[in-house]
């Protein structure tokens, strides 16, 4: 659509409403991921969705005046953007290095990783949405407001633009609102809607669960007396929260459970492997520097407790998840 000139000035200054070109603002909310981002731009009479994946720009101008509905949808959302990575990154080698020289500071760490990996679960469980915008010819995800403080005062904003180009709500507008459905009309027999599953609690659920509290209880007893029938049993416990994720992987493509169960499943595959590895990597980093073979598989002491509450913290979310009532969506009204 050739609409980044009006993103960007010729010598890279930061745009404002004042420009030459017609002014666009970001609204708050901005998507950022390892590969693809997302971004949500007001200019004067329509709303442009820039969608990013690296390779390519894919650009979307919604008018005001069409604009039928914007529905906001509180679900978790486990987002891990590239700030937070860097920072976890960071924190790890810091935990790695202080667990060489100084134990104190390390546990210290540890504990630090703990309570951001806590908050950053919570908020992605407890304070995420969905995002969609309906027009009379189409639907679109926006991506950016994944976050409901983010999605809130986008809101407040596109209300009042939306107001002024389509002007305010009739005495009643509950009674029109009755008659008519945003979005596209549907055929009869169309059923590409995608529609949250029902089932959010399966015999793969329960696995991981399960799998998540005994590796945790595993991993403990190891730290405080290790020996070698519990680092083995360790590092068979560890390969059971794995096979747990996968089959919900399995199950949500066939479409048997919810996004919620999914998202988590990617979580703990996302956890579990990078910790091993970067408790399998430290350990050939020292085995190298002390002139030996690499000892068992293990944990140190400023991984293990930073492994064992984020293992704890995965299994209750799994378990609020589980018990948690989550409303299907309503499939579309066929018109015609």
């Amino acid at each position: 659509m050739d609409l980044g000139h009006c993103l960007f000035t010729r010598k890279g200054a930061r745009l404002t409403a004042t420009d030459s070109n017609p002014g666009y603002r970001r609204l708050p909310g901005f998507r950022r991921g390892f590969i693809s981002s997302a971004s949500l731009w007001t200019g004067p009479d329509h709303l442009l969705s820039v969608k990013s994946d690296r390779l390519r720009e894919r650009y979307k101008r919604f008018y005001f005046r069409d604009i039928q509905a914007i529905v906001i949808t509180k679900t978790p959302r486990f987002h891990l953007s590239t700030r937070a990575a860097a920072l976890a990154a960071v924190l790890l080698i810091a935990i790695l290095i202080a667990s060489r020289r100084a134990p104190g500071p390390a546990i210290g760490l540890g504990l630090l990783g703990t309570g951001l990996a806590g908050c950053w679960i919570y908020i992605s469980a407890a304070h995420s949405c969905a995002c969609r915008l309906y027009t009379a010819v189409s639907r679109e995800d926006l991506p950016s407001l994944y976050r409901t403080w983010s999605a809130r005062k986008a809101l407040v904003d596109l209300e009042r633009r939306i107001a002024q180009a389509q002007g305010v709500l009739i005495e009643n507008w509950a009674d029109a609102a009755e008659s008519c459905s945003p979005g596209p009309s549907r055929l009869p027999g169309d059923f590409a809607a995608v529609r949250r599953p029902a089932a959010q609690r399966t015999l793969a659920t329960d696995l991981l669960l399960a799998s998540l509290f005994a590796d945790a209880l595993v991993t403990w007893f190891d730290l405080g007396s290790p020996s070698r029938l519990l680092t083995a049993l360790s590092a068979a416990t560890a390969i059971l929260p794995l096979a747990g994720a996968i089959w919900i992987l399995i199950q949500h493509y066939r479409g048997i459970l919810v996004t919620a169960m999914q998202r988590l499943a990617i979580v703990t595959l996302v956890f579990v492997g990078g910790v091993t590895y970067v408790q399998q990597f430290a350990n050939s980093i020292m085995a190298a520097l002390a002139g030996g073979r690499a000892p068992a598989f293990a944990y140190s002491k400023a991984i293990g407790p930073v492994y064992v509450a984020g293992l704890l913290m995965l299994g209750l979310t799994g378990l609020v998840l589980s018990f948690r009532s989550f409303k299907p969506e309503p499939p579309p009204a066929i018109t015609g």
